[in-house]
């Protein structure tokens, strides 16, 4: 049986902690999870557009005796996204020994390195909001944010005719807090009747709503803007690096899962003398459907 070289090593313990990285990056984002996701494993580069695909519109045709179906083609269309954003957490461990000999320390790292990174990614959702053009206003003397607010977000997605599944309310802390007074949304009677928390991490689950909240949700000259969306309102693209040249005395290993994907590069440190760990994502995000989502204005406390 031949020997486990130390390259072998540094492959393995690259892959793992690419693995766990991605395990923590999705665990930690909310508004990341929820919106549609669109990931293919094509190189790509920083400042690159790519186009992500509609499906064009179908019609319900009369069909009558002894006559041969009606084919359509829809006309497909696309929305434009460019990859403008490159994230990196990279850390370092002196300790060679105990970095090669304990995979834990390293994820341990790539773990806290993650929640910040989620904490990007979901910021930069949480931005679109400026280019959504339905809102409803919960601030000052129309607020806090109660069940009219909620009734009225649902016609407002019922009218654009989102589906009905895969709709979310993503609320700033100080909109969860107003949310949680709700006794429709919290009281027992009202709550198995419409039914629990639908997700991980929901606060429950209101007029067709799954309820989330998301530190990260803008706030902007004291309105915080609550998003209100079913999944396709808005995309979140991943792309895969150019890998390093060949020879360059790096490990990369690129994992994608459930449409999101990340790249972690190994390598020895000469100058501070310890391994280091790079992780890094490539993406994009972009509004899709203008009318499947509704900015609920409410004010921070």
């Amino acid at each position: 049986m031949a020997n486990i070289t130390s390259t072998e090593l540094s492959v393995n313990i690259a892959t793992i902690v690419a693995a766990q990285a991605l395990g923590y990056l999705k665990a930690n984002t909310v508004l990341a999870r929820l919106v549609n996701r669109d990931w293919e494993n094509e190189v790509a580069t920083f400042g690159q557009t790519i186009d992500i695909p509609f499906s064009g519109a179908l019609s319900v045709n009369d069909k009558a005796a002894n006559t041969v179906v009606t084919l359509q083609t829809p006309t497909a269309t696309k929305k434009s996204l460019t990859l403008n954003k490159h994230k990196e957490v990279s850390f370092l461990i002196e300790d060679i020994a105990k970095a090669f000999a304990r995979a834990d320390w390293l994820t341990t790292y790539a773990g806290d390195g993650m929640a910040r990174l989620a904490e990007q990614i979901d910021g930069d959702i949480a931005a679109l909001y400026s280019g959504f053009s339905q809102s409803i206003d919960a601030t000052g003397a129309n607020g806090p944010l109660d069940k009219a607010d909620f009734r009225e977000a649902r016609r407002l997605l019922n009218a654009a005719k989102a589906p009905l599944s895969e709709r979310y309310a993503v609320l700033h802390e100080d909109a969860e807090s107003a949310f949680v007074n709700i006794t429709e949304a919290t009281n027992r009677d009202y709550t198995e009747a419409l039914g629990g928390a639908k997700i991980e991490g929901a606060s429950g689950y209101f007029m067709g709503f799954n309820v989330l909240m998301d530190q990260k949700i803008a706030v902007a000259t004291g309105e915080c803007k609550n998003l209100f969306f079913h999944k396709n309102a808005a995309v979140f693209a991943t792309r895969p690096l150019p890998p390093a040249p060949a020879n360059a005395g790096v490990i990369q290993t690129v994992l994608d899962e459930d449409g999101i994907g990340l790249r972690v590069t190994l390598s020895y440190n000469p100058d501070h003398l310890g391994v280091q760990v790079t992780i890094d994502v490539l993406y994009g995000v972009a509004e899709l459907r203008d009318d499947h989502a509704v900015v609920v204005r409410t004010s921070e406390i």
